[in-house]
């Protein structure tokens, strides 16, 4: 959702098993809910613009209240750098296997690189199937 940020107050700073976590209560819409934030001096949520998040019930020790979590776009993730990485592998893979067929009398060699396209585009085939 999107909204216009009216207030934002600091409220407490605690530990947690990602290291410091600074929570702020943050006023929208005639709302109010809790963000969580690397920095006490947060500068996701400020007052008079409007910001882009997603609204979350939470519960804690009995009490219900909202939380609210940016949309993260283009967010790093190492899962996905080390597929991109093994993939960039399977061009000198696919290219190599294809050579294998031409000297083994299989192909053509002026179809090394039409085989070696379609090595590849299984090889990636068979890893994007082998993902959760």
């Amino acid at each position: 959702m999107k909204a216009k940020i009216t207030k934002t107050a600091f409220v407490k700073e605690y530990e947690s098993k990602f290291g410091t976590v600074y929570l702020h209560k943050v006023f929208y819409d005639g709302k109010e809910a809790l963000y969580n934030s690397k920095t006490k001096e947060q500068n996701k949520f400020v007052a008079g613009q409007e910001a882009e998040f997603t609204e979350e019930e939470k519960e804690s020790n009995g009490k219900k209240f909202w939380g609210v979590k940016l949309i993260q776009q283009g967010k790093y993730s190492p899962y996905a750098k080390a597929v991109k990485k093994e993939q960039s592998r399977y061009s000198g893979f696919a290219v190599s296997y294809a050579k294998d067929l031409v000297i083994a009398g299989k192909i053509p060699f002026n179809e090394l690189a039409e085989y070696s396209t379609v090595l590849f585009e299984l090889m990636v085939s068979l890893d994007k199937s082998l993902e959760i």
